[in-house]
């Protein structure tokens, strides 16, 4: 992975939350929602691999190379494509989290 780049962040919080909540508090719970978010979008891309039998890439290269075009598998592809799509996203973001976690 690339080198993750931290900068500084401030929010408002109210008193009584600032005196009990430590930075790695607040970093957990983005954790906990990014991690939550990188398992629902990995869970809908294996519903579709296992509704096709096959991981992605070679959903995508079959519906591609198709001489016989099959609209629901170009709509199965472009969802999965997005799930994918996000599914990776979620992932960076969950691991630059443990990487500020571990820097705190």
């Amino acid at each position: 992975m690339q080198d993750t780049i931290l900068k500084e962040f401030k929010i408002k919080l109210p008193g009584d939350l600032v005196e009990t909540t430590t930075n790695k508090e607040i970093i957990e719970m983005l954790l906990d929602k990014a991690l939550s978010k990188t398992e629902y979008y990995h869970s809908k891309c294996k519903e579709f691999e296992e509704k096709h039998g096959m991981d992605f890439i070679s959903f995508k290269k079959k519906v591609e190379e198709s001489e016989q075009e099959s609209f629901e598998e170009w709509d199965d592809l472009i969802a999965w494509e997005g799930y994918e799509s996000v599914y990776k996203e979620w992932k960076k973001k969950y691991e630059e989290l443990k990487i500020a976690w571990n820097n705190i």
